[in-house]
């Protein structure tokens, strides 16, 4: 089961990095670039714990599950939803933040000696053997990533609410919030030392985010004069 749940993850994340950044090349949008960076540590992680649980953890292997899939997934799209959604200021601040947190939280990781011996199991539980401050900090990014990528999906979908047309946008980003959450509620149990829990909180938040994203990517009628039948408009892609 976990495997599945790790090739899942690994897909549909994958997926949607793929998407995202696509979307970057053709537009060069700081969010999205921020965005797919997030979204390929995502992928990162539920492809270190694929081959983790076909019988090859190793520390190092661990530790990049851990840090891309239990701290950092969340205040990288947090990142991207403020490039997004707040003065260019704020988030370059965060930014700078972001950049210490992230060189902290590897340093600390990979400074707590994991071994071999430690993750001599399916998945590897990070509470027996990871200091309490590594732990600490996957609950905070999470904790700090979540509210603003939640928060501005919702402030965002709740403006097209009224939309008829832009109904499929408010639809995506619904399911992108929840997405998040469910992907978000892996620090907390990377934090309790559930890795199975992580697991299966990373499968199902990258399937939902990318519903979401699909769903909000949907084809738009443009708007046409009275008495005439609207056209298809072009995907957002």
């Amino acid at each position: 089961m976990q495997a599945l749940l790790a090739a899942v993850a690994t897909l549909a994340s994958g997926a949607f990095a793929v998407s995202v950044l696509a979307q970057y090349r053709r537009r060069r949008r700081p969010y999205q670039l921020a965005w797919g960076v997030s979204l390929l540590m995502f992928a990162a992680a539920s492809l270190a714990l694929t081959v983790g649980v076909a019988g090859h953890w190793t520390p190092v292997v661990f530790e990049s599950y851990y840090l891309f899939g239990g701290i950092l997934t969340a205040p990288w799209l947090a990142l991207g939803t403020l490039f997004l959604l707040a003065r260019r200021p704020v988030a370059l601040g965060y930014l700078a933040v972001l950049a210490v947190f992230t060189a902290a939280a590897a340093v600390l990781l990979f400074a707590a000696h994991v071994t071999a011996a430690d993750v001599a199991r399916e998945v590897p539980e990070g509470r027996d053997f990871l200091p309490v401050v590594v732990r600490v900090m996957a609950v905070v990014g999470n904790i700090a990533g979540t509210v603003i990528v939640v928060g501005g999906a919702l402030v965002s979908g709740l403006a097209l609410r009224h939309n008829r047309r832009l109904r499929a946008r408010f639809q995506g980003n619904l399911l992108i919030a929840a997405g998040v959450l469910l992907a978000a509620s892996g620090g907390a149990f990377a934090f309790l030392g559930r890795s199975g829990g992580l697991a299966a909180a990373l499968a199902l938040g990258a399937a939902v985010m990318y519903a979401g994203f699909r769903r909000a990517s949907a084809p738009i009628a443009a708007p046409a004069p009275a008495g005439t039948v609207p056209p298809a408009a072009e995907a957002t892609g």
